[in-house]
């Protein structure tokens, strides 16, 4: 008698609740329903991976054209890789390498293009003929080959001291173009 109540009220239990179910979709149909925010996915593209010790190198005609490291990065699903302490080393054959330092950067890893800052300190491109570029901020133009800022910049060599505001440098021409606000001072 016992087995016999005890699947009367499994059977009265499933059924009361099915009708409950159908009730609360009756009352809710048609109804837009808001998430509350701690549901909701974070706006903005997703984070793929997060790692440390990041590297990333780019070949022209089977040799390295530019390398690139960082201590950290975040990978994320738009191609976009974030980046903290970065050295990216720009390797020239006949005309010397040059290194650029900053604290943190964003790369767009289908690309190769960079934008590299300086938090604390100014991002530096130091090169192997002894010139030294200090500033708030740079991008890298992989396709171009170009270095770039806005900021305002000072340029140290063995026989130039230069600074103003917006510079761009052709990595494989060694040349630059300053856009304003020029000074320098030329050393024997």
């Amino acid at each position: 008698m016992n087995a016999k109540k005890n699947k009367v009220f499994k059977a009265v239990s499933a059924v009361l609740i099915l009708v409950a179910a159908y009730g609360v979709y009756h009352l809710l149909r048609g109804r837009e329903i808001a998430l509350p925010s701690l549901f909701r996915p974070a706006p903005g593209a997703r984070l793929i991976l997060s790692m440390d010790g990041f590297k990333s190198a780019h070949s022209e005609n089977g040799r390295v054209s530019w390398r690139m490291d960082s201590l950290r990065a975040d990978l994320y699903e738009n191609k976009e890789a974030r980046l903290r302490d970065v050295e990216i080393i720009f390797k020239n054959p006949g005309k010397g390498d040059a290194v650029l330092i900053g604290e943190t950067g964003i790369m767009n890893t289908a690309s190769g293009n960079a934008t590299i800052r300086g938090d604390s300190r100014e991002v530096r491109i130091v090169t192997s003929d002894g010139y030294l570029l200090t500033t708030n901020s740079l991008n890298w133009n992989a396709g171009e080959r170009v270095v770039r800022t806005t900021d305002p910049f000072k340029l140290l060599g063995r026989e130039i001291y230069l600074e103003g505001r917006g510079i761009s440098a052709k990595v494989d021409d060694n040349t630059i173009e300053v856009d304003n606000n020029v000074k320098a001072v030329l050393q024997e």
